[in-house]
């Protein structure tokens, strides 16, 4: 029975009473991606030239959820669908060049440590850094799965509905070792996106 005031501090002490805001948001967010999900490279043989790239950067999207802490802090996680496009134009000399295209299926899940600047009721600027995972499709299961992220935005409150534009930038660690002899498209390890975000 002495565990249950201490429980009751502990969460009057992490409800957000000051700002009359919840403890939890839920929401969606999405975006663009700034860069490529694959380095451009060219591989070149005796006989044989393959050149790899993405065709375009896609979207990003997918739901999120917020944890309010006192003090400005918050930790996020969300859960993003990003597919990865891949062109892969192989020459085997003096055959024509085949060209095969390709989109990647890919889940990516950050956990982020947030930190609200300027305690206002409407604006209120922030930075997050923190892990990031990810579970690609077969096509690319040689990808890293594991980076970490950071990023700055501004959470817009309009009436009931929170806004957050922000720039995000991950790290990814390095791709896994491919099966000998055959090509696997290295990744872009450096990555940035362009995210909103709609919470209540």
């Amino acid at each position: 029975m002495r565990s249950l005031p201490i429980l009751a501090s502990l969460f009057l002490l992490l409800v957000p009473s000051a700002s009359g805001q919840s403890l939890f948001s839920f929401g969606i967010k999405g975006g663009v991606p700034l860069t490529d999900a694959f380095s451009d490279t060219t591989t070149n043989a005796v006989d044989f030239v393959e050149h790899s790239f993405s065709n375009s950067k896609g979207y990003v999207i997918g739901p999120t959820a917020e944890l309010r802490l006192p003090f400005g802090f918050s930790v996020e996680a969300d859960a993003l669908y990003r597919p990865l496009s891949l062109v892969t134009d192989t020459t085997l000399v003096p055959s024509p060049t085949i060209h095969y295209s390709t989109d990647i299926s890919s889940w990516e899940f950050p956990i982020l440590g947030k930190y609200h600047f300027l305690h206002t009721p409407l604006v209120r600027p922030y930075v997050e850094a923190g892990p990031i995972f990810r579970a690609a499709g077969s096509a690319g299961s040689y990808l890293s799965n594991k980076g970490f992220a950071m990023g700055a935005g501004v959470d817009v409150k309009l009436l009931v509905v929170h806004v957050a534009p922000e720039i995000r930038y991950s790290r990814w660690g390095g791709d896994a070792a491919g099966v000998p002899g055959v090509f696997t498209p290295p990744s872009n390890l450096n990555q940035a996106e362009f995210l909103i975000g709609l919470s209540f």
